[in-house]
């Protein structure tokens, strides 16, 4: 009979609509004593927890500084994406990303979940590099020659940034930072063709006492076509914690886990040929961290200590690397200084960088990046880079770099050999907020670059004689709420690169509107864009035999529909709308119509 009348009045509790919890408490009943209900919480009515919740979110707590982060540069040297771009950008993938950075070109292999293996002006494997929370991300598994960035889940990262120079790039990713006292959490749910599946979850706290904690997983899948080959599933994880102590020292711990799970890849003759291997294994990604800033300016003095290890498990190859490094940056308003010195247990035991910043008045800003490099083998890369910028009257900027040195690009290869250079650009750029326009010009020295072995279709790269380029970068705000946007790179010397195509092109049209006049708050946006990428015919690589692998010209069209409330994100991604056969390499197809939708969604709770 009492619990019968427990089990009532908590029904009734629940149900009754229109009231607040405060007054639904129901006077618990004559044989329970009143003391036995002192272990309860007290409760909050929905808007106390609301009203809660919106004062603990305005409370900002400092988290640790980002590493590797305090060079000054001209401007133009680099770009960044920051968090909100990050979401609002039409990208699946760190791969996606980069394809809208001038002088890239995205080998895909096929799909979503396939290889995007990004080669910088036609430098192939080890022209794009890449830094983890201040830590070189070194290219770890089979073969240890590149970076695949599909790999790595964009919901696990609060920033990023490129930095240019004329053969390579260098990219700077940093994991999320929670400064809040409120909890942060994240959610996401993405399905489409060909059983596509992508499940999404965050959890970030920081506590005033100065402990942090983050939490994270990242699912992908994809079934390969009916009838075809080519499945994918890839597991990302993350793990963070950290104690500030005070404003100047803290210490972090962080793990991140890439499990690989593709299917080999065969072509569609009759042979069955295999375009790419399957792959299977887990990358693990260990850092460890002690910080001390100056002040929390962002201005003076701060040293890094790190300590990591890199392993590789899978397809019978097991491999371990350990990292041992100190990052010093000092910062003032109008210049600074930043060294880095990395041992690693395999390959480079030595990576020694040093970047100064400086701008004297305020049109013109400088820097100079020294790096030196021991690899095993006996082979040594040094190299200096020098940037300038200086602003003109009517807005335009001017700026410069010149890179000269000699460097291996990919160490995991005995016999790369040592390649010497003098790379340098000159870029004119204007402006303003309805219209902006860079014009770009780079030589590149002569090379040989690497092919990359997730591409049996395309086994080795033709040597690169000297290459200049011609760059152009345009963006027309026509309506405020309707952005033309469009980049081209094309080889000026009549020269055919092999790894990237000529004429080659990536156009985007936007509609980006808050609606302000219907909602004023700015909580609601929409975006509809579409995006054309298209490339003239060229070389794709060359055979075991050494002769020249055409590429096809080739269009390829896709549509973004994304809807936000708040921080609540609708999501429609339709790829390759006109059903091109051609694929970004030979041989390696698109799936046609291929679509993609779901939502995200952040809240403090």
């Amino acid at each position: 009979m009492v619990r019968s009348r427990i089990a009532t009045s908590l029904l009734l509790v629940l149900l009754a609509p229109g009231a607040s919890l405060a007054a639904q408490v129901v006077s618990p009943p004559d044989s329970i004593k009143a003391d036995s209900l002192r272990k309860r919480p007290d409760t909050l009515t929905t808007t106390d927890q609301l009203i809660k919740n919106s004062a603990m979110a305005l409370v900002q707590l400092q988290p640790l500084p980002l590493a590797g982060a305090s060079a000054l540069y001209p401007p133009g040297a680099r770009r960044v994406f920051t968090r909100d771009s990050i979401d609002w950008i039409a990208a699946q993938t760190v791969g996606d990303l980069l394809a809208a950075v001038s002088g890239v070109y995205l080998q895909r292999g096929g799909g979503f979940g396939r290889p995007e293996m990004p080669t910088y002006r036609a430098g192939g494997a080890g022209s794009v590099e890449f830094v983890v929370d201040g830590m070189p991300f070194t290219p770890m598994g089979r073969d240890s020659l590149a970076v695949d960035p599909s790999f790595f889940s964009l919901a696990l990262f609060d920033r990023l940034e490129v930095i240019h120079s004329p053969s390579t790039l260098r990219v700077m990713l940093w994991t999320r930072r929670h400064d809040r006292q409120a909890t942060r959490t994240k959610i996401g749910l993405s399905t489409g063709d060909l059983g596509l599946a992508r499940y999404l979850a965050s959890f970030e706290r920081r506590y005033p006492s100065g402990w942090g904690l983050s939490l994270a997983a990242d699912y992908f899948g994809v079934n390969a076509p009916p009838g075809g080959s080519g499945g994918s599933r890839v597991t990302n994880a993350f793990a963070q914690v950290g104690y500030l102590s005070g404003a100047h020292f803290g210490v972090q711990a962080q793990v991140l886990v890439e499990a690989i799970r593709r299917d080999v890849l065969l072509s569609d003759g009759t042979a069955g040929d295999t375009l790419t291997d399957a792959l299977a294994g887990t990358r693990t990604e260990g850092q460890l961290r002690a910080s001390w800033t100056e002040n929390a300016t962002g201005l003076g003095g701060r040293v890094d200590l790190y300590a990591g290890r890199t392993t590789w498990r899978g397809d019978s190859v097991n491999r371990s690397l350990g990292h041992f490094g100190a990052i010093a940056a000092y910062r003032q308003p109008t210049w600074s200084s930043e060294l880095s010195i990395w041992n690693q247990t395999q390959w480079t035991p030595l990576d020694a960088r040093a970047v100064l910043g400086w701008s004297p008045i305020e049109r013109v800003s400088g820097s100079i990046e020294l790096a030196e490099q021991r690899h095993v083998g006996d082979r040594q890369s040094a190299w200096a880079t020098a940037r300038l910028g200086v602003r003109l009257p009517l807005d335009l900027l001017a700026s410069g770099v010149v890179s000269e040195g000699h460097r291996v690009l990919v160490p995991a290869l005995v016999d790369d050999s040592v390649r010497r250079f003098t790379d340098y650009s000159a870029t004119i750029a204007f402006n303003r907020r309805r219209i902006g326009v860079d014009v770009g010009y780079v030589r590149n020295d002569a090379g040989q670059p690497v092919a990359f072995s997730e591409f049996r279709g395309v086994p080795q790269l033709g040597p690169r004689p000297v290459v200049e380029w011609a760059s152009v970068h345009a963006r027309l705000a026509v309506l405020g709420w309707l952005t033309l946007e469009s980049r081209y790179d094309h080889p000026l010397n009549g020269v055919l690169p092999d790894g990237v195509p000529p004429h080659h092109a990536l156009s985007t049209a936007t509609i980006n509107s808050r609606f302000l006049h219907n909602f004023p708050s700015g909580v609601f946006r929409l975006k509809v864009q579409g995006v054309m990428e298209s490339w003239s015919p060229g070389l794709a690589g060359r055979d075991t035999a050494g002769a020249a692998i055409a590429q096809p010209g080739a269009t390829f069209f896709r549509g973004v529909f994304q809807l936000q409330i708040g921080s609540f994100i609708v999501f429609w991604d339709r790829a390759n709308m006109r059903a091109s056969k051609p694929g970004y390499l030979p041989g390696y197809r698109l799936p046609s119509l291929m679509s993609t939708y779901g939502v995200r969604w952040e809240f403090a709770n």
